[in-house]
């Protein structure tokens, strides 16, 4: 790029034809803010329906971190300490209190992967949080249930829940 001798352009004008017919994309959208809501290196674009899960997570005040990765969202009150910065689901841990999505655009499915909680009732407020914030026309699933009778109580409430 040649920059214009002194006065013949103002800045702005520069700037305007150096970009011109070049796509330029933001590091990341407005609503991650890096410290509640964090990205994945891999990730290149989030998708709305990620963004209106991550939103209504981070609502839940329990959850303190929320991540979106490709095709998942984990959130979780604990960061793990290998230097990634991921939210922790481990199963069965007292101190974890936690959630973890698969999400598939293009067949508009999400996955109840995992949900842990160290409080008792805090598992419905996350399953409303999924609901609510999922749109009419995607299919919301949990594929494995080791609950014991959390998930059909669940979906007895939610009818657009399936437990398979």
């Amino acid at each position: 790029m040649t920059l214009p001798a002194s006065g013949d352009r103002s800045g702005a004008d520069v700037v305007a034809n150096a970009v011109r017919g070049m796509t330029v994309m933001a590091r990341r959208p407005r609503f991650i803010d890096g410290e509640r809501l964090r990205k994945a290196h891999t990730l290149r674009r989030v998708k709305p329906v990620q963004q209106q899960l991550a939103t209504a997570r981070a609502a839940i005040p329990e959850l303190r971190f929320v991540k979106f990765f490709p095709g998942r969202l984990s959130a979780s009150n604990q960061l793990s300490t290998d230097g990634r910065k991921n939210p922790v689901v481990a199963l069965g841990e007292d101190w974890t209190t936690g959630v973890e999505l698969l999400i598939n655009a293009d067949t508009r499915v999400v996955q109840v992967c995992a949900i842990t909680s160290a409080e008792e009732g805090c598992g419905r407020k996350r399953v409303e949080a999924v609901v609510h914030a999922t749109p009419q026309d995607w299919f919301l699933a949990v594929p494995m249930d080791w609950s014991g009778g959390f998930w059909q109580h669940i979906a007895r409430d939610y009818p657009r829940l399936r437990v398979l």
